[in-house]
């Protein structure tokens, strides 16, 4: 069903012990032999730490309409370019899966993980429908407690999740590859013009790797017009969402057109030490 190299990589969230595809469910080594299926829609729930959170439905979809018309493509694409090839890929926080269908196409086996059980059943459906299911695995889990065996893994991307350096070090080969992914200093600057009477620049992400080696810094920045309903679909998408006045805003949704600043900046780390 899915690529062998994730037989030796993924851990039962409750003992530890390998994970084992088995009959359409993962089945760990232990002698309990705790058991998780794999939905219909193709997602597995590992979650046994967290509350599920994450994307609802609403914003799942927002998400995948927005992402799939390709206003963000160049910034799949470097990452895509940026993780080149290898055996196994975390997306830690893949969200729909957009960004990890494409990093996808170098790696023998993808893990996503993402506390949206809405975002993995939308994913799911879309490796299928790619004809890359083969390869993919999505699960519900903790950017913070990723089910994966130490030192198993390729490359890790982090778009706009958390990123857990101590994490993302302890799955990640030394010589590994860690991408972060953060909004530039103008990202959706025109979004915040339409919402907002001042409008200040993005600050730096503060939870950069401090341990791990910056390899190099990578800008992806681009004049994009947002057509019609995409416009609020991707308003949906960011935190200003959550604290932008409903009067404010409305406005958005009888916009025909939205010129705006796309801008990320995308980081790449080198673990070079196992002890990290």
């Amino acid at each position: 069903m899915h690529a062998f190299e994730l037989n030796n990589a993924l851990v039962c969230p409750i003992c530890g012990e390998r994970l084992l595809f088995v009959e359409g469910s993962l089945t760990c080594r232990g002698p309990r032999r705790h058991n998780f299926d794999i939905a219909k829609s193709g997602y597995v729930n590992l979650n046994m730490h967290q509350p599920t959170s994450g994307d609802d439905k609403e914003m799942a979809l927002a998400r995948q309409s927005f992402l799939r018309k390709g206003y963000y493509k160049p910034l799949a694409d470097a990452l895509a370019e940026l993780s080149e090839s290898g055996s196994i890929l975390c997306d830690a926080g893949c969200g729909e899966g957009y960004y990890t269908e494409i990093a996808a196409s170098g790696f023998d086996a993808v893990l996503g993980v993402d506390l949206s059980k809405h975002a993995l059943a939308l994913a799911a459906k879309s490796s299928k429908q790619s004809s890359m299911s083969d390869k993919l695995l999505y699960t519900t889990a903790s950017v913070y407690t990723l089910p994966l065996a130490d030192e198993t893994c390729d490359c890790v991307i982090n778009v706009f999740a958390p990123c857990v350096e101590e994490e993302y070090a302890r799955v990640l080969k030394t010589g590994g590859k860690l991408i972060v992914a953060a909004a530039g200093r103008e990202h959706l600057y025109g979004l915040k013009e339409a919402l907002y009477d001042t409008v200040v620049q993005n600050e730096e992400r503060r939870d950069y790797p401090k341990k791990m080696r910056l390899d190099q810094t990578v800008s992806v920045k681009y004049n994009a017009d947002i057509i019609g309903e995409d416009i609020y679909s991707l308003f949906m998408m960011t935190p200003y969402y959550y604290r932008t006045k409903k009067e404010s805003a409305e406005k958005l949704k009888i916009m025909d057109k939205l010129s705006t600043v796309i801008d990320f900046e995308v980081r790449v780390y080198i673990k070079e030490d196992s002890n990290v």
